[in-house]
């Protein structure tokens, strides 16, 4: 009877260990800002995983989901790069994800490509970037994409004469080029293209080229974060008492908005997270976020973009199991739609991006508040740079 007991209970041992060895930790590193004057991206992506990790738990299927945070301290190719080689070699990650910077982005492509690493970028707007790798899948947009609607809808509603000042990098180039491209296909004129350095704090001296124009309106790109909020400022102090419409994309996130104050009432934009767009997994984000950190928590394309990449992830897992490979990972991707916080996405099944809804929308009070306002939704926008430049 000793001997049949022990036999038992060495097989339930043995079982216990087997279903032990079954669940795995699923490592996923994420190399954002969280330094310096950039670091609310970072912020907000490991807000928003925290978010979409209490929705859905920390595990799929037993299988720990562990996120490792990884600080580039912002626009630094050299750094993003030094980041990667070290989760994927030395954390062994199965998935990396993040990546607010485009030249961040390109920076490790290769690295990816090598090591087969599914890897999700959160933001990094510029087109071509899902071209410098097969194993880049985008959560975020393109610039063109959000662009080309508000330079259409710009022509179409009196505007005729523009300036355009965009952040002199990759994603000001795109924006740039979209904007231009578009409104003067669609008759209007563009007097001048102005590119801002990055590391500008006084805008003054280029609004001030702006103001001997006399354009009917200024189209601005900025980076995010302070440099963003004051372009939008001195627009405010030097631009919008000379008549000078503002019209941009995401510059006039609500985070934002008490810091730029009631000029910014009545700027169009046009973009692909609203943060009053009327959706279940909206409302739900936004009341886990200001319970989780506070009632003056925001969610925004960082939010939205960090959220959807981690269903993403949460997928592929729970389709493939732990040692979920890059090209299993990435040919369950491609074609795949699902409900998001900003309305219904897509990843495109050819070029790995995102299709999506754009919104354009206006800024107005309510209850008290600044708050975007969208007044037209175009469904489902793909890239268009990328239907221009056909692989």
């Amino acid at each position: 009877m000793k001997q049949a007991w022990a036999a038992l209970c060495a097989a339930g041992l043995i079982f216990g260990l087997v279903g032990a060895a079954s669940a795995e930790t699923v490592k996923v590193g994420v190399i954002a800002t969280f330094s310096g004057p950039f670091a609310r991206w970072g912020e907000q992506f490991q807000q928003a995983i925290k978010v979409y990790q209490k929705q859905h738990g920390t595990t799929v299927d037993g299988n720990t989901i562990e996120v490792i945070y990884r600080d580039d301290g912002g626009p630094d190719p050299a750094r993003a790069k030094q980041l990667a080689e070290e989760l994927i070699l030395r954390e062994k990650v199965q998935f990396l994800g993040g990546f607010v910077f485009t030249p961040n982005a390109l920076a490790v492509a290769d690295i990816v490509t090598e090591a087969k690493m599914p890897t999700v970028i959160f933001n990094a707007a510029t087109a071509v970037v899902t071209r410098k790798s097969p194993y880049f899948v985008r959560t975020s947009q393109t610039i063109p994409q959000v662009t080309v609607p508000i330079a259409q809808w710009a022509a179409r509603n009196g505007i005729k004469r523009v300036v355009t000042a965009v952040s002199d990098y990759a994603p000001g180039f795109d924006a740039e080029a979209y904007f231009v491209k578009t409104f003067q296909a669609a008759g209007g004129e563009v007097l001048e293209s102005i590119r801002i350095p990055l590391a500008t704090t006084d805008f003054s001296p280029f609004y001030e080229r702006v103001l001997q124009e006399k354009p009917d309106a200024l189209f601005i790109f900025g980076p995010g974060g302070p440099p963003t909020v004051g372009m939008i400022n001195t627009w405010a102090s030097r631009l919008k008492p000379a008549g000078i419409r503002l019209l941009c994309t995401a510059e006039t996130q609500e985070i934002d908005l008490p810091k730029i104050g009631p000029a910014a009432l009545g700027v169009v934009s046009s973009f692909h997270y609203t943060e009053t767009v009327d959706n279940p997994l909206n409302k739900a984000l936004w009341a886990d976020l200001t319970a989780m950190f506070g009632k003056n928590t925001v969610p925004d394309l960082a939010s939205a973009g960090a959220y959807d990449g981690m269903e993403l992830i949460y997928r592929a897992v729970a389709k493939f199991g732990p040692r979920a490979t890059g090209d299993q990972a990435i040919g369950l991707w491609r074609g795949m739609a699902f409900d998001s916080p900003r309305g219904p996405i897509e990843i495109d099944e050819k070029t790995r991006d995102i299709i999506e809804n754009v919104y354009l929308r206006k800024v107005e009070e309510r209850e008290g508040k600044l708050v975007n306002i969208n007044f037209q939704t175009i469904p489902m926008v793909r890239d268009p740079w990328k239907d221009e430049h056909p692989e």
